[in-house]
């Protein structure tokens, strides 16, 4: 008897070049009163904060404006100041907050997510680590994204960097999937090189760790594989040119297909690993992944079919009919494009350092996106990959 396959995504998704402009029928439709909206002030710096207030105010809608985030990785503390922020917001006449709005990232988006959660649920956002732990449904979530790469915005996953033991959280759970996600190239524009070639990153890697997953199924391998097509053919006009809209709105695609892929097929040892660095070293996630991304593959390539394979490098532009070659030629394609992308190709040149390896390797033996891993390695196959991406 084959697997079930569940899928899941936000009930309402708005997408595509001046899709913000069907989000007030939308929260017209839920009669929402008062929103907390979560960003940072760069964000607001853009103007697209205030967009938002002119709409919420068209509709009656109150609101105050969190804009603690500030750096890019979502943190306890973080996600605590929220929540502290959002309980002085409440008062005697019932006008409580009775939405979260997210305005942003994936930084900007797992830290709503963790706010909403604890808002509702209790306790701490530690208590949440792992799958499946809320027990009430979050505060509703609406993602108005301005990246092309988390896929926060449209997936049940948050991750949440503990300072105090140096390790990325790994929380995910239906309960707080956004009833709304919001991509609109329009908002995309203003990425700047660096963040549209990491995010960029991180959709090629959200789309080959979905189709290498244990969990795969062919509705999320047609969403990836078509992901990363498109980030090949158009994630450097999109890094040399931020106001190339056909670009920009091509990875706006393949951004939510790789995320709705991921999302439900599960990911890998890259995460897992570049979990730990963001977690340790604060470095930028996508950068994380497109370091270690060409040595996992290497290793899981014993583990994946040759079919498999053979479709990557395909979706890559390349050909070949010898599996060795054509995993030769993915990863030397992928250190090939984060080269052109101003990308670093080695572990030692993001400051990491062989004695953490050990610390790194544990934690990322434990973390939840290790188990889709298509080759179940040991704890010294962990150190392994790292050691061969230093």
């Amino acid at each position: 008897m084959e697997n079930t396959h569940n899928f899941f995504i936000p009930s309402k998704n708005l997408i595509g070049v001046g899709a913000i402009k069907d989000l007030p029928m939308e929260l017209m439709a839920h009669k929402l009163s008062k929103a907390l909206i979560v960003t940072d002030k760069n964000i607001i710096g853009f103007g697209y904060v205030e967009m938002i207030e002119t709409m919420l105010k068209s509709l009656f809608i109150s609101y105050d404006i969190f804009d603690g985030i500030l750096h890019p990785n979502a943190t306890v503390s973080f996600v605590e100041d929220g929540l502290t922020y959002l309980k002085k917001g409440l008062n005697p006449l019932k006008r409580d907050y009775d939405f979260i709005i997210s305005i942003g990232g994936g930084t900007n988006h797992d830290c709503a997510k963790g706010i909403a959660m604890v808002a509702t649920n209790g306790g701490n956002i530690g208590d949440y680590e792992g799958y499946n732990k809320m027990t009430k449904p979050c505060l509703p979530i609406i993602a108005i994204n301005t990246t092309s790469g988390s896929a926060s915005e449209i997936s049940n996953f948050a991750l949440i960097t503990d300072e105090s033991r140096k390790v990325k959280m790994d929380i995910g759970d239906p309960k707080m999937m956004p009833i709304i996600a919001v991509n609109d190239p329009m908002f995309m524009v203003t990425m700047p090189p660096e963040v549209t070639a990491s995010s960029g990153i991180d959709v090629a890697t959200h789309a080959i760790e979905a189709f290498v997953s244990t969990e795969a199924s062919p509705i999320t391998d047609s969403l990836a594989i078509d992901a990363l097509k498109i980030v090949f053919g158009y994630l450097k006009r999109a890094h040399d040119n931020g106001h190339d809209l056909e670009a920009r709105e091509k990875m706006m695609f393949a951004s939510v297909m790789a995320g709705m892929a991921f999302n439900n097929a599960g990911l890998g040892y890259v995460h897992s690993m570049s979990h730990q660095l963001g977690a340790l070293y604060n470095q930028t996630h996508g950068v994380c992944n497109a370091v270690l991304m060409p040595h996992v593959l290497q290793f899981n390539s014993v583990s994946i079919s040759d079919e498999r394979i053979f479709r990557i490098s395909e979706a890559m532009g390349i050909k070949t009919d010898n599996k060795k070659e054509a995993v030769n030629k993915i990863m030397r394609s992928i250190q090939k494009l984060s080269k052109e992308l101003g990308i670093a190709t080695h572990l030692k040149d993001l400051g990491v350092k062989k004695k953490d390896i050990e610390f790194l390797s544990k934690n990322a033996e434990k973390d939840i996106a290790a188990s889709t891993n298509p080759r179940q390695g040991t704890f010294g196959d962990i150190m392994d990959i790292f050691i061969a991406a230093m």
